[in-house]
């Protein structure tokens, strides 16, 4: 359910079984010791439907002894890391057997985070009753799987919009790719920044950014209701890394900074202080300022990330959160 504010979207609860629903607020009623209209706030519902839920939980036998521990275990991290954080949701999604195999732990992580993240963005939509409706889109592994997952609708007001510089040297990271396929999807409109994503030197930067067809795109990001995310560590193996927009001399001068993760072309040490540097002064992307009133959405798979999650959270301008089992359980142990 996607409820709409003053300005932006509040993006509470996911789509999800009832099952999954009767557990969530029967752990918040009985465990966490919510009120009714606390609980609806938390999962932006109406009180009425909370009370149904909790009594459908004690009629179906949910609620005896204890709550069902898989679920319940699930339910009490989401909610630790949302009131760590200051989030309006966080969504772990469940653990896989794959995900403790190092080797095919973070495909299988980024599968889930894509699928809960393409079912919030659906939901939104299904729900969204505004004359016109922005979306923005980060771009990496992550996201891409959220495009790959999201399920048709047909939204044609709906406009997704690139939050990055679009031209690339390689088709697989190509992010055009990920913005057309959502607005394929749902028969809206796709709109990237026309320009790299990281200029040669800043002169080159503010030539770029001073095109009208950039200011043009720049505009409509700022009016987004919601925008996705995604995480990058910042390493040899990180997107930026192995498709070549950093190099082994850019990370050494960033981990000399203290850099640890990335997001939207910004830098993040441990603490969540943005890192000022020459690359990322070099970088087009949207100004995170501009987002504002936007619900930012940050997806995190994978557990090599979870350092860089934590920064980026601490930095404070994060809505909500979508997380795999295995990092969120050390994302924990960092709290």
């Amino acid at each position: 359910m996607i409820h709409e504010r003053e300005k932006g979207f509040t993006v509470i609860e996911r789509d999800q079984s009832d099952g999954d629903m009767m557990v969530r607020a029967a752990w918040l009623y009985y465990v966490a010791e919510k009120t009714q209209n606390e609980i609806a706030s938390v999962l932006g519902v109406s009180r009425v439907k909370v009370a149904r839920l909790i009594a459908d939980a004690r009629t179906s036998g949910i609620v005896t002894i204890d709550i069902d521990h898989r679920l319940s275990a699930l339910s009490e991290l989401e909610e630790r890391i949302r009131i760590k954080f200051d989030l309006k949701f966080c969504f772990i999604t469940p653990p896989s057997d794959d995900e403790e195999n190092a080797a095919t732990g973070e495909a299988v992580a980024r599968r889930g985070v894509g699928m809960v993240a393409a079912k919030i963005l659906r939901s939104m939509l299904v729900q969204d009753q505004a004359k016109e409706t922005v979306i923005g889109l980060a771009w990496g592994r992550t996201i891409s799987a959220m495009a790959d997952a999201f399920l048709p609708i047909h939204k044609p007001d709906v406009q997704f919009v690139s939050l990055l510089g679009s031209l690339t040297r390689s088709a697989s990271a190509n992010p055009f790719d990920v913005v057309q396929k959502i607005a394929s999807k749902t028969g809206g409109q796709a709109k990237y920044l026309p320009v790299p994503f990281i200029a040669d030197s800043e002169e080159d930067r503010e030539v770029f950014i001073q095109q009208r067809v950039v200011q043009d795109i720049i505009r409509t990001a700022m009016r987004a209701q919601a925008c996705f995310i995604s995480v990058g560590e910042c390493g040899s193996s990180s997107f930026l890394s192995r498709y070549g927009y950093l190099s082994m001399d850019d990370l050494k001068v960033l981990q000399e900074l203290g850099a640890v993760g990335d997001t939207l072309g910004l830098f993040f040490d441990k603490n969540g202080n943005y890192i000022d540097s020459q690359i990322c002064r070099r970088t087009l992307a949207i100004n995170l300022s501009a987002l504002s009133q936007s619900d930012i959405i940050l997806l995190s798979a994978g557990t090599n990330k979870v350092k860089a999650t934590h920064a980026i959270l601490k930095a404070a301008f994060i809505t909500g959160l979508v997380i795999d089992a295995y990092s969120a359980s050390q994302l924990e142990r960092l709290l």
